[in-house]
Order: C-alpha cells, then sequence, then structure tokens
C-alpha cells in the first residue's frame, strides 16, 4: 500500500515537471533595462562645451551607441540601456555645466583604451579618436564648440582646510574679437564687484588659474573683462544659462553689465571649476525672426563631489542696540570685534556683517558692552549647513535682547503640494517619506526676511510703498512666494515662526531673449520704495496701520545694490538677487536723539 501510495505521487511529479516543460513563457521582444547603477567608472570623464545651433551631440563608444541618433535619416532609434542610463533623453546636451559623464569601464577595450566619436545631431561626424585610461592620472575631457578636445588632470584631492572648498578660472574662450567683445583675459570677482584673489585675476585665454581654497557658503561670483589690476564694469560675461545682453537692432549697443548669476552653495571639500567657453546663444533679429550669437560666456562645474556635511555652520553678528557699540563673542570669541550700532551706517545702503564658521552643536553667545560689562548671554544649537544671524537688540521692556535669525541661503520655499514630477505632473497623496518634491527653488531670487529690532513698535508691518507686498501664485502650486506673515505685525525683537521668506524671481533677460529663462522676471512687481508702518494685532488688528513719516521709506534701487560703480548704464541698475534681511531698527520718540532715530537698514547675507 506505501509503495502505491508513493509511485502514484511521482508519477503526479513527473507529470507536472513535463506539463510545465511544454508550457512557452511569453517573451518581451524589448531590450531588457539593465541596473547599470553600479557598473564602474574609467577615469575618463568627458564635458560637453560644444553648444551650438543644435545643442545637442550624438555618442558612440566602442562601436556601442549610447545615445537615440534620431536626427539621422529620419531613425526614431531608442538608444541602448546603457546609454539611456547616461542620456536620459537620448542626446547628450551642454547643459549648465557641460553635463559630465564618466566612461563605463566595461566599454574599455583590453588595452584599457576608448574609441570615441562625436556626432552632429544631423549625422555628421565631429570627433573621431581614441582615448586611453589612465586610473592612476584621471583626466577630464572636455568638448568645445569648434569641436577640439580639452584635456585637464582631474583634482581628486579635496582642500586639507577643514570647511573650505577650492576654486579656478579655466579661460578656454575665444581670444579673437567678437561681436560683444567678450574676448580677453577674465577676472573672478564677488557680487560687489571686488576681486575674489590675484590668482583667479587676469586669466587669460587658453590658460588655467591655479586653485585657492575659501570657507565653504553662499557666493554669487561675477565674472568680468580684466582691466589690469581692476575690471571692466562695462564687459560682465554671462553664466549658462543666462544670456548676454544682445540688441540686434543696434549692434554697437555692446555693453555688458546688470547680469546677476545664481546663488551657489559651494560646499566644504568640494572642487569647482569656473569655466570660459564660446557659446551659441538663439536670439531674436531686429524684425523679431529667429537668430543667434557666438559669444564667450561661462559654466560652473564641479570636479569633485564634497561629500555631505555633518559638521560646519556659518554665523554672523550685528549690533542693532542704539547708541551702544557691543561685543557679540561664540564661546568666549569674539564674532567681528566691537560692532558700533547699525543704525549709524551710511543711510540706505546695504551692509555685510561680519561672519564665521562653526561646528555643529551647542555655543554659548555672550553680548557685552563697550566697557566688557555682560549685558545679555543665550544658548544656541547648530545643526550642519546652518546659516544664522546674531542680532543684539533692545527689547521693549527696556532689557538687551539676542535674536537668533535663521537665513534661508538657497531661494527654496516649501510648498503644501506634492509634485513629483514638477508642477505640471500632478499632485499626488504625500506619503511622509520624501520631502524633495515639495520644495521649490528660484535660482535667480530676490530672498529677503524682514525684522522689527525697534524697541519703541510692539508691532510693524512693511509694505510696498503705501500698499500691502502682491502675493505670487506659481503655476501649478496653491502657494505663494510672499506670505503676509513674513512681514505684517512683527513684533519687537522677534523673528516670524513660519513662511518667513519673501522672493520675487528676477532672471536677466534681454529684449532680444527668445524665451525667459526660468519663467517671467517679476521686476515689473517689485517694490520702488518700502515703508514701515505702525500696526496693531489681537483680535481687531490694524493692518498697515499708521505709516511713520519720520522713517525714511527705503528706495530699493539704492538699497539692493552692492557697488553702485558697476552700473555706467542707468538700463542696466536694477535690484540685485541676493539673500537679504530688512529690517526697521532704533527709536521713534520725539525726544529720541538723532543717532537713535528709527530708520530702515539692508543687511546682505551672501557674498
Amino acid at each position: 500500500m506505501y509503495m502505491k501510495k508513493n509511485f502514484t505521487f511521482v508519477a503526479l511529479l513527473l507529470g507536472s515537471l513535463l506539463a510545465g516543460g511544454c508550457m512557452k513563457k511569453k517573451e518581451d521582444a524589448r531590450i531588457p533595462f539593465l541596473d547599470v547603477t553600479n557598473t564602474t567608472a574609467s577615469g575618463i570623464r568627458m564635458f560637453n562645451f560644444a553648444s551650438g545651433v543644435f545643442d545637442g551631440t550624438e555618442v558612440t563608444i566602442s562601436n556601442v551607441p549610447l545615445t537615440s541618433y534620431k536626427g539621422q535619416n529620419n531613425n526614431t532609434g531608442s538608444g541602448t540601456p546603457l546609454g539611456l542610463s547616461l542620456f536620459p533623453s537620448g542626446i547628450w546636451t551642454s547643459g549648465d555645466n557641460g553635463n559630465p559623464f564618466s566612461v563605463p569601464a566595461s566599454l574599455l577595450d583590453k588595452e584599457g583604451k576608448a574609441h570615441i566619436v562625436f556626432s552632429s545631431l544631423g549625422g555628421s561626424v565631429l570627433l573621431d579618436t581614441v582615448i586611453a585610461d589612465d586610473v592612476v592620472h584621471p583626466k577630464d575631457y572636455y568638448l568645445l564648440r569648434d569641436n577640439s578636445l580639452k584635456v585637464l588632470e582631474r583634482d581628486n584631492i579635496p582642500s586639507a582646510r577643514a570647511g573650505y572648498f577650492k576654486l579656478r578660472v579655466i579661460n578656454f574662450g575665444n581670444p579673437l574679437p567678437g561681436i560683444l567683445g567678450l574676448n580677453g583675459p577674465v577676472s573672478l570677482t564677488y557680487a560687489d564687484g571686488s576681486l575674489v584673489d590675484p590668482l583667479l585675476s587676469n586669466i587669460m585665454p587658453g590658460s588655467i588659474g591655479s586653485y585657492i581654497e575659501l570657507p565653504f557658503g553662499a557666493y554669487q561670483f561675477k565674472m568680468f573683462l580684466a582691466n589690469g589690476s581692476a575690471v571692466d564694469v562695462r564687459k560682465q560675461l554671462a553664466e549658462k544659462p543666462l544670456y548676454p545682453y544682445i540688441n540686434s537692432c543696434d549692434p554697437s549697443d555692446i555693453i555688458q553689465q546688470g547680469i546677476l548669476p545664481q546663488l551657489r552653495t559651494f560646499k566644504a571639500g568640494g572642487v569647482y571649476s569656473i569655466v570660459v567657453t564660446e557659446n551659441y546663444y538663439k536670439s531674436l533679429t531686429c524684425d523679431k525672426q529667429s537668430g543667434g550669437a557666438i559669444v564667450n560666456g561661462y559654466r560652473v562645474i564641479t570636479e569633485l563631489s564634497p561629500a555631505p556635511n555633518y559638521v560646519f555652520a556659518r554665523m554672523q553678528a550685528v549690533n542693532a542696540m542704539p547708541g551702544k557699540q557691543v561685543t557679540i563673542s561664540v564661546d568666549g570669541h569674539p564674532l567681528g570685534g566691537q560692532l558700533a550700532y547699525i543704525g549709524q551706517t551710511s543711510p540706505g545702503k546695504l551692509v555685510q556683517p561680519p561672519g564665521d564658521m562653526y561646528v555643529q552643536g551647542n555655543h554659548h553667545v555672550q553680548v557685552t558692552d563697550a566697557s566688557g560689562k555682560e549685558l545679555v548671554n543665550k544658548n544656541i544649537t547648530l545643526y550642519p549647513g546652518d546659516h544664522y544671524t546674531i542680532w543684539a537688540c533692545e527689547q521693549p521692556d527696556g532689557r538687551p535682547g539676542i535674536l537668533f535669525e535663521a537665513n534661508e541661503m538657497t531661494g527654496t520655499l516649501y510648498t503644501s503640494s506634492y509634485h513629483p514630477d514638477g508642477p505640471g505632473g500632478g499632485v499626488i497623496p504625500d506619503d511622509g517619506t520624501n520631502g524633495g518634491p515639495r520644495r521649490t527653488r528660484y535660482p535667480y531670487a530676490w530672498e529677503s526676511r524682514f525684522l522689527n529690532l525697534s524697541p519703541d513698535l510692539p508691532y510693524a508691518t512693511f509694505t510696498n510703498s503705501y500698499q500691502l507686498f502682491l502675493p505670487a501664485a506659481r503655476a501649478g502650486f496653491e502657494d505663494t512666494m510672499r506670505y503676509t506673515a513674513a512681514y505684517v505685525n512683527l513684533p519687537s525683537c522677534v523673528q516670524p515662526l513660519q513662511d518667513v521668506s519673501m522672493i520675487y524671481s528676477l532672471p536677466f533677460i534681454g529684449p532680444f531673449q527668445p524665451d525667459a529663462v526660468n519663467g517671467n522676471s517679476e521686476i515689473s512687481y517689485f517694490p520702488r520704495q518700502i515703508r514701515v508702518y505702525q500696526s496693531v494685532s489681537g483680535p481687531a488688528p490694524e493692518i498697515p496701520g499708521a505709516v511713520i513719516p519720520d522713517i525714511i521709506p527705503l528706495d530699493t534701487k539704492q538699497a539692493f545694490i552692492a557697488n553702485d560703480n558697476l552700473y555706467t548704464d542707468p538700463r542696466f541698475k536694477n535690484p540685485e538677487t541676493g539673500v537679504y534681511t530688512v529690517a526697521v531698527v532704533g527709536r521713534t520718540s520725539k525726544t529720541a536723539p538723532a543717532a537713535e532715530k528709527a530708520r530702515i537698514i539692508v543687511i546682505k547675507h551672501n557674498k
């Protein structure tokens, strides 16, 4: 009986195996998408600076087509899985940063060489070459607009100074005179036009500057043609994707200024290059037909991506106590020395306060007067990447106070909607695992916070001259860039707890630019004057309240300009992008000394 049952079981098992062997599985005829995320990279890294009329390049390496070659003979190829992992759009575009990619080691032959062919979208071969991999000395290859390759040894060594990054300037621009005259040696400056370093100045065409080291933080670098030990303020280069100023109706009108680059955070341990190359810019002719111009411009590229910042933060110090000189110390060390009252600075001009770098963790802040007597102390806990301004202020009850202002240095707002595919991709429920799709960044932002630091004003409201700031709805989002909580009924010596940043998007857009960069500019909505009102909070609020006539309104075309000498033509003088704080300081009482009278001041937080 046992043997019969066992035989039956075996027979059934064999039958099921035979039946399974006869079944045919339907196979997908498409090329399977390979997981290439862990593919070993060679030491060959390519950058595309060959922007032209058709901004894209076809790539074949070792006879493997990596781009789709859609433009050739009406072929609608789809690209290989390996290629799509490198170029998801099916084409190698130049991008704002040269769109770098590393050649996979799997495409090298047994001698460690790669046969590389670059072609135009029309199919003509631009460059056919063989490159040998050198793992000991990895190299970067820049494809320029003339289809040549520039070879540079890669710097894989971060700064030896904790909290610093490395930066250099490379000038591969066309040295011959162009239509805008942006040819020749270049110098790098901060936002106010001051030179960054002699090693980043007078970089001749075809030259590669030396690295310098700077403390990590938010910078707004500008590039000008060099003029000896200074710069030519009429010859400013545009940072991609911004356009230079092109006036097709008057080719002799070649002044280049007022071009406001992105505010970028350069991270500790990173290695960066600012590269000048020749670029093609689409533009409209005087009769509004399609045209273009070839002009030198620059990009910011990352040569070595830094590790996440787990250590460093930054703080600044400002004295907003009327009539007093104070010292603000962090852990017993003065930040910026003895600080004069901020209300004594030149009226209507921005101020850049002293700052320093600190490690994450708890810190003790102390404010002392000119005799060394302690006025107030307070503790703060810093987290990596924080940026704070320490304000010494007088509270409404007359006691000294400390305000820690948290500065948002990226032009980013956190939205209430969840858009994984951008504003046009629809809204899906937020499961709480990833807040990235909620963040919206404005790379060309005027971003400011407003503070009431006057001990005589229980509540203050800032206005666009005599009206409230208009909100700005963003396409596809329910939020605004200018919440009323940022500037309405602000208590004295307190930072608003939420919605504390106000943003205007102000990209530089020339009159013959075919389309706006990153949306339409809001320059026409930007306030011409900013005023302060004494408002009333509570169950029956008064908003904006009563204007304070003794406080001179802020002229924004003066207050948000880092350096008037950068402008020789009034057409280009508009409020500059960057990160600011607008604050009312001083006393409103009629008996207050003239040096302590209330006024509006402007702090700029980025370099």
